[in-house]
């Protein structure tokens, strides 16, 4: 993971793009939540299901990308920038909640609409040929023909409907098995970010408790200076005490030898 310093104008422009990003998302979970409303219903539509696709991709990767630039946001480390830092956590943070939910929602759907296909004995297509009649005999009337002939069709009907019901199957599973990769993938992206904020948090804290503790030594090591200066001037002040004393009793001795002589 790399980190780096970043500018105010940096972060500024990051968080343009992740405020932007999660208005997106939020608008692109209310579509999808209109589609998926109208999946199982007779409102629901061929195209219905591949917007609804096309829309659930593009906001996976808005995600991703947006999940990008939020790295770079908590990585800074400037104090007066962390309360926009944590809103813009909370903002993308309620921006994937909001997606895993409508995601959850459309898996449950599909599982469901498996489960009701599978109960209705959707049968996998027999190889071509099974259903043909073993009598050898020969139709001996037209309408006789006639009857062979739509029998030889409705086979190959009910093969064309059993494979058209096994891709819906299969279609179903693909859709299934993409939904919860990316719930997973949300998941994920979840952690990370939750882990990135408790490690920078910790760090923004060691750095301002080692600035405290910086504070307090340099007041007082200015409160040791200060003592050790006063200390001195009180000693200059004893020395010339001192000297001027001397110097007093060595005029007095002085001046009594001068009046002797």
């Amino acid at each position: 993971m790399n980190s780096f310093d970043t500018s105010d104008a940096e972060f500024q422009r990051q968080s343009q793009f992740v405020s932007t990003s999660v208005q997106k998302i939020y608008q692109n979970v209310s579509s999808m939540n209109r589609m998926v409303n109208q999946v199982g219903t007779a409102q629901e539509t061929p195209e219905i299901r591949q917007q609804l696709h096309q829309i659930r991709s593009y906001t996976q990767q808005l995600i991703k990308d947006t999940d990008t630039s939020m790295r770079e946001i908590v990585n800074c480390k400037d104090r007066h920038l962390k309360i926009q830092r944590d809103r813009l956590v909370d903002e993308f943070t309620a921006a994937l909640t909001a997606f895993q939910a409508v995601q959850k929602k459309t898996v449950e759907l599909e599982k469901n609409a498996m489960r009701q296909a599978k109960a209705a004995n959707v049968s996998i297509p027999k190889p071509p040929g099974s259903n043909k009649s073993t009598n050898n005999s020969y139709p001996e009337s037209s309408s006789g023909f006639e009857n062979n002939f739509i029998d030889s069709k409705s086979p190959t009907q009910a093969q064309m409907q059993d494979e058209v019901d096994l891709q819906a199957l299969e279609e179903q599973e693909r859709t299934i098995r993409e939904l919860e990769e990316n719930i997973v993938g949300v998941n994920e992206i979840y952690k990370k970010l939750g882990a990135l904020v408790y490690e920078q948090g910790n760090t923004i804290d060691s750095i301002e408790a080692s600035v405290e503790n910086t504070s307090v030594f340099v007041q007082e090591g200015t409160e040791q200076l200060r003592r050790a200066n006063h200390y001195s001037t009180q000693a200059r002040k004893k020395k010339i005490i001192l000297a001027l004393v001397l110097g007093g009793i060595l005029a007095v001795i002085l001046l009594m030898i001068f009046w002797r002589s």
